[in-house]
């Protein structure tokens, strides 16, 4: 028994060294983190049966399992998560071990929580030292009189799922449990700063300010405040100081500073002061605190949102804490990381879904420049909110909030609650923050239905309306009678890809004055890491995205899949569009006329920035003639924050410019250097249709070799072979000579997109019901017209196209037409005419199935990303490529006048149309083109029957390894195996191999 012994007391010797070492460089207020390794047992239940003395010293818990804390126990194998409101009943128990030196005696020693899932008990020693039950909050218990600063003490911790409340604390999000936010030890003098409110308030006229700092002290003994002052130091931006020394006459005081020619505070420039407190008993310094002040005043004028007496516009979005491998554990380059990318598009504004943040996030938002609602938890728990039993809860967790928050400049206004209904007990909390804190306005969140229901019954002491979902017509009504600012802190839900009513949205909100923005639902997929017990099929859709063939991020079955960028942060399109719509400079014009020679081009530019001229960001526009850059120069736009100004820029161009593909890129970057906005306008020469007149024109003619059969007809031209179904109307095209496939089926008719994660989640509503498959084959053909003349086949019929067995009657009446010429242009035109159907339509068009071989895309119209009606500012025109398993591959390009598709040596098709909806997607790893005559919005499902005839034509050219027409490659290139698609998943939600 001596060996274990005298291990321990060597042991003790050595904590007890390396704290009186650490106590030689330690401010006079010291923390010591307890993360790390825990002792941890699991009980699937609310009670803890013969472990219900965990917390004693001399409890055995050798067999115990070691956890992570901070950490989930779900996430570290001890339990299965859960999503929303399916949280698991069960407990953690949790033992630390940690020593305090007996340097600090004559200290008061707290512990600080914090964050824990769901509510816990404290025991020191085998002591019990409080409680605490509001998640999203921290919690401070002194511990002084229970610390043993001679050998090691106890710290155990009872985490339970079942507490009064808990509900509050469940939202659309993962449940996760257990110590989950950082845990430490706070070391304080025994007379101290117990908690001080930075007030700022400023004089716009006379550009002075004030800043206030009200501060409090504990313990409360009149006796201590001899010798006792606060001296306060206020260090500028630009590195002056400002003291201020203030005896103590009382555990309540405050301490001002006047400031004249204040730099004040906004996410356009986010300048920081700096002060410093001191606590001093006479001479000595008994403690220091740190605190950065950013000069700014919130304020409501006219029903304007206003910062510093200016009207704001928050571009927004909302934000869990959640990473897929740590769950809500995050690490501060993971706040960085979100944060920057946030910034990088356009995002000024933070929605705090549905509480408070990690505090470092708070800290980051501060010196980057970021905007935050900060929100009083209580997102669920509805059933509560009428039970005056619970009003004590809600007010804890109100000043909790503010508490630790109040003193962030980043914080211009606090959020109560997340779409619950407005009761009296909820009144009260919303009166206690506005009471407390009159320098922010007040919301409560509430869903746009429940909103337009009870708006004109809300109290008068509300601040700001936040209803959810409105829609830009509401918008724009709404703002003709609103008597107070409106902020939709939800609107725009991006789940999927389905992301199509932010650009209307946005420009009602920023039109109108009295909405001062909204934050998109949501900034990230709320995707914890799994591993799967089979591989994946990746020929299926699926609701998750997947690491590799097992490892992936659930998303609980799509309901977690409404981000605008995936769950490991990769952007998805949405994120591009969020960028475009929320940058501060905008270009309107899409497409500009030209004429031969020097001109200048005018176009119309307006600022969504709120205190910056746009003349900080450095412009620079480029002029394009098809692939090549052949002109460019620099532009300052000096344009005031919201206002629109002209600009000019001046081209040369040569004579029959039509002959070419003319177009502008402009590029604008910050001070830094880092990309803010780009925008390209298509040049317009008059009469111009390039491609469907120079590439036809220079075409070689050949002899076509028909060899016409009774169920089909086969004819060779130019080294390709063309083979025509007579009873299906499709089409198959290869390469004569090597076999080549280009084209193996169709053509179908194309009704509705391939399966989405948003129809696979509305399979259950019939009212919503989409045609699946979506490419149905001719059924019946009549009427067929065969023709030969020599220099032209020609081949039509009338088709039926039925929906499905499960739909009788249901179907698309069509008539497809194939024109194939002597210079190899397929004409094909066609008809189709919905009858008798039910259920929603997204689109309608014919579409060919491609070979296995065909890899890469190139276009000339709108790119690179998928382009759709509501979607128009996401992509620009110009020449685009992607290979078919790029991660932005699947979707309909606008505005498209010629598209290729092969494979990488050059075999494949080239579809000519005019200023068309060409749309690509794979399936069974083969490309299907379409091309579409209707389209709607990612959001907009219209009833078939509404839907009338639909009618196209477009041009297919077969392409052959190293013989293109020179008038293509010129245009869009060729080929390029080297160049690597952007693929980051192995599989993925609305991608399919």
């Amino acid at each position: 028994m001596t060996k274990p012994i005298l291990f321990v007391a060597l042991l003790f010797v050595i904590c007890q060294t390396l704290a009186k070492e650490a106590q030689k460089s330690m401010a006079p207020e010291t923390e010591i983190s307890l993360n790390g390794n825990w002792s941890f047992k699991y009980v699937p239940a609310s009670e803890t049966g013969s472990d219900s003395l965990f917390y004693t010293k001399d409890f055995d818990a050798s067999d115990w399992s070691d956890i992570r804390v901070p950490g989930h126990w779900e996430l570290q194998g001890f339990a299965e998560p859960s999503y929303g409101g399916g949280l698991k009943e069960g407990t953690g128990l949790y033992r630390k071990m940690f020593v305090i030196s007996p340097e600090f005696r004559n200290k008061q020693i707290f512990i600080q929580f914090e964050g824990v899932l769901y509510g816990y008990d404290v025991f020191i020693n085998g002591r019990y030292a409080g409680n605490w039950s509001s998640a999203f909050n921290p919690a401070r218990f002194n511990i002084t009189d229970f610390v043993d600063f001679t050998g090691e003490n106890l710290l155990a911790v009872k985490v339970s799922t079942r507490v009064k409340g808990y509900k509050f604390d469940l939202h659309d999000c993962w449940s996760l449990s257990g110590i989950y936010r950082p845990v430490s030890i706070q070391i304080t003098p025994d007379f101290y700063i117990d908690d001080y409110t930075i007030e700022t308030t400023i004089n716009t006229t006379h550009s002075k300010a004030q800043v206030k700092v009200n501060y409090s002290l504990r313990p409360i003994e009149k006796e201590r405040f001899k010798n006792v002052s606060i001296r306060g130091i206020l260090h500028t931006p630009h590195n002056r100081s400002l003291k201020t020394v203030v005896p103590v006459r009382s555990p309540n005081g405050m301490l001002s500073f006047e400031i004249k020619d204040p730099v004040l505070w906004t996410a356009e420039t986010p300048s920081l002061y700096q002060l410093e407190l001191f606590l001093t008993d006479g001479k000595n310094v008994v403690q220091h605190k740190t605190q950065n002040v950013g000069i700014r005043q919130v304020s409501i004028e006219h029903s304007v949102l206003k910062l510093n007496d200016s009207p704001l516009k928050l571009r927004g979005v909302n934000h869990h804490d959640l990473v897929p491998e740590t769950g809500r554990t995050l690490t501060r380059e993971q706040i960085l990381r979100d944060l920057k990318s946030m910034q990088r598009a356009n995002i000024n504004f933070i929605r705090t879904s549905h509480y408070p943040p990690d505090r470092r996030m708070l800290d980051l938002c501060d010196s980057l420049g970021i905007y935050v609602v900060c929100e009083v938890p209580f997102g669920g728990g509805d059933i509560h909110l009428t039970d005056t039993a619970y009003q004590d809860i809600l007010l804890m967790r109100a000043k909790a909030t503010l508490l630790r928050d109040k003193n962030h400049p980043c914080v211009i206004i606090w959020s109560v609650g997340n779409e619950n209904p407005l009761t009296p007990i909820t009144e009260v909390v919303g009166r206690y923050v506005q009471q407390t804190d009159s320098s922010r306005p007040i919301c409560y969140p509430q869903m746009g239905s429940y909103f337009k229901a009870h708006y004109s019954g809300f109290p008068d002491f509300l601040d700001i309306y936040t209803p959810h979902y409105c829609g830009d017509e509401w918008i724009r009504e709404f703002a003709k009678i609103t008597t107070k600012p409106v902020l939709l802190t939800e609107y725009s839900h991006a789940r999927g890809l389905a992301f199509g009513d932010l650009e209307a949205n946005w420009k009602e909100l920023f039109r109108n004055r009295q909405f001062a923005g909204g934050a998109v639902w949501h900034f990230h997929d709320q995707g914890i890491l799994r591993t799967a017990s089979h591989p994946v099929d990746r020929s299926q859709p699926t609701y998750c995205v997947w690491k590799d063939s097992v490892n992936y991020y659930d998303s609980n079955g799509g309901y977690g899949t409404d981000g605008i960028v995936y769950s490991d942060r990769t952007p998805q399109v949405d994120y591009w569009e969020v960028r475009k719509v929320y940058s501060p400079v905008q270009i309107i014009e899409d497409q500009v006329p030209v004429i031969p020679g020097k001109q200048a081009l005018k176009f119309s530019v307006y600022n969504q920035f709120d205190f910056l001229n746009l003349n900080v960001l450095r412009g620079r526009w480029s002029l394009y003639k098809n692939r090549e850059i052949v002109q460019t120069g620099n532009i300052t736009v000096d344009c005031t924050p919201h206002d629109t100004v002209f600009c000019d820029v001046f081209i040369n161009l040569p004579d029959h410019p039509e002959s070419d593909i003319w177009y502008l890129r402009f590029d604008f970057r910050d001070k830094s250097k880092n990309p803010v906005y780009e925008h390209t306008v298509e040049l317009k020469a008059r009469n111009a249709d390039m491609v469907n007149h120079e590439i036809p024109g220079k075409l070689k003619k050949s002899p076509l070799g028909v060899n016409v059969e009774n169920e089909a007809s086969k004819i060779e031209l130019n080294g390709f072979c063309y083979e025509f179904s007579k009873r299906s109307l499709s089409l198959s095209l290869s390469v004569k000579n090597d076999g080549v496939g280009l084209i193996t089926g169709g053509a179908y008719a194309r009704v509705g997109r391939g399966t989405e994660i948003n129809d696979l989640r509305a399979k259950t509503k019939s009212e919503l019901s989409s045609w699946d498959p979506h490419l149905i084959a001719a059924s019946k053909v009549e009427n067929r017209i065969e023709t030969n003349a020599g220099d032209i086949y020609k081949l039509s019929g009338d088709a039926a196209y039925l929906r499905g067995d499960d739909y009788p009657g249901e179907r698309l009446d069509g008539n497809i037409s194939y024109s194939l010429t002597n210079d190899g242009i397929l004409s094909v035109s066609y008809t189709l005419k919905p009858q008798n159907v039910t259920g929603v339509i997204m689109e309608v068009g014919v579409s060919f199935i491609l070979s296995e071989q065909a890899t890469d895309f190139m276009w000339v119209g709108k790119g690179p990303y998928p382009a759709y009606p509501g979607k128009e500012m996401l992509s620009d025109f110009g020449i685009h490529f992607l290979k078919k398993q790029d991660l932005y591959f699947r979707g309909n390009r606008s505005n498209v006048s010629i598209a290729v598709l092969c494979d990488p040596k050059g075999n494949g098709i080239a579809v000519i149309g005019n200023h068309s909806n060409i749309a690509v997607e794979v399936e069974n790893d083969q490309i299907i083109v379409s091309h579409i005559g209707f389209l709607t919005g990612k959001n907009t499902k219209v009833p078939a029957a509404d839907v009338s005839e639909i009618k196209g034509e477009f041009k297919i050219i077969a392409l052959r390894a190293g013989f293109w027409p020179e008038r293509i490659s010129e245009l869009v290139g060729y080929p390029d195996p080297e160049k690597q698609p952007f693929n980051p998943f192995y599989h993925s939600y609305e991608q399919r191999q």
